[in-house]
């Protein structure tokens, strides 16, 4: 069961703190390594993989005009242990703290080796706006941990962010192997194009604004529904009294 086994806080700048947290998944599991490089196009490792069940996650807190905002930064893979227990005598005084001894993860100027599911958490993160309190993102992060260390221990693990990009990459590589026009000849569209109209294409008429107006509350009636059209004068109230004509 992942749980979380100790938890610092640092501030690392006058409005700015960072929440340290060692997470203890339960069991040993593998650690595959992605290679990032702008140089070259990143790839995943060859086994032999490390192992662990340890990973360290920071948090970063800002505070500003009496607001907290949380920012995930990373999550590492490391190996970890505690210090001795302190003694007075026979008995013990104070439990050793725990430690981090190494990140499984490398970085120099031109290429870094970050564990492959890396990218799911910052997604994770991005997703949720930034609107969470420091208590539901780590809760979020480790229910996600949780899920992973369960799916790589059962021998079928999920798949990360990095090997979804790649699947979709070799599909649309498979597509397009034979040029843009191969790709799409065998598509409905192409092999039945809509048909082009016969004739000219119809003219654009502009009106002008004289045009517009000039029948401005106006209707225009068919000459055979003008012929139905029966008015009976004594109906209309308007000219029972003529006397307007004379004012």
């Amino acid at each position: 069961m992942t749980g979380i086994v100790h938890y610092e806080r640092c501030r690392t700048a006058w409005n700015e703190s960072r929440h340290t947290y060692l997470i203890d998944v339960g069991n040993q599991i593998e650690i595959p390594l992605v290679l990032v490089s702008p140089a070259t196009e990143s790839r995943v490792l060859s086994p032999p993989h490390q192992e662990t069940r340890y990973f360290e996650i920071e948090v970063d807190e800002v505070r500003k005009n009496g607001e907290k905002t949380f920012v995930f930064q990373n999550i590492f893979p490391v190996r970890a242990g505690r210090k001795p227990d302190w003694f007075f005598l026979k008995f013990r005084i104070k439990r050793g703290g725990w430690t981090i001894t190494e990140r499984i993860y490398a970085r120099a100027s031109d290429r870094e080796s970050q564990w492959i599911y890396t990218d799911d958490f910052n997604i994770l993160f991005l997703s949720s706006g930034g609107r969470h309190d420091l208590e539901m993102l780590i809760n979020l992060v480790t229910a996600r941990l949780d899920e992973i260390a369960i799916s790589v221990k059962s021998g079928t693990p999920l798949p990360s962010q990095f090997e979804t990009q790649l699947a979709c990459r070799d599909v649309l590589d498979s597509m397009f192997s034979d040029g843009v026009d191969r790709a799409f000849r065998d598509t409905v569209l192409y092999r039945q194009p809509s048909p082009v109209p016969s004739g000219d294409p119809p003219r654009t008429v502009f009106l002008s604004g004289a045009d517009i107006c000039r029948n401005h509350g106006r209707i225009a009636v068919p000459v055979d529904l003008a012929a139905d059209l029966n008015v009976n004068l004594d109906q209309i109230e308007e000219l029972d009294d003529l006397s307007w004509l004379y004012e």
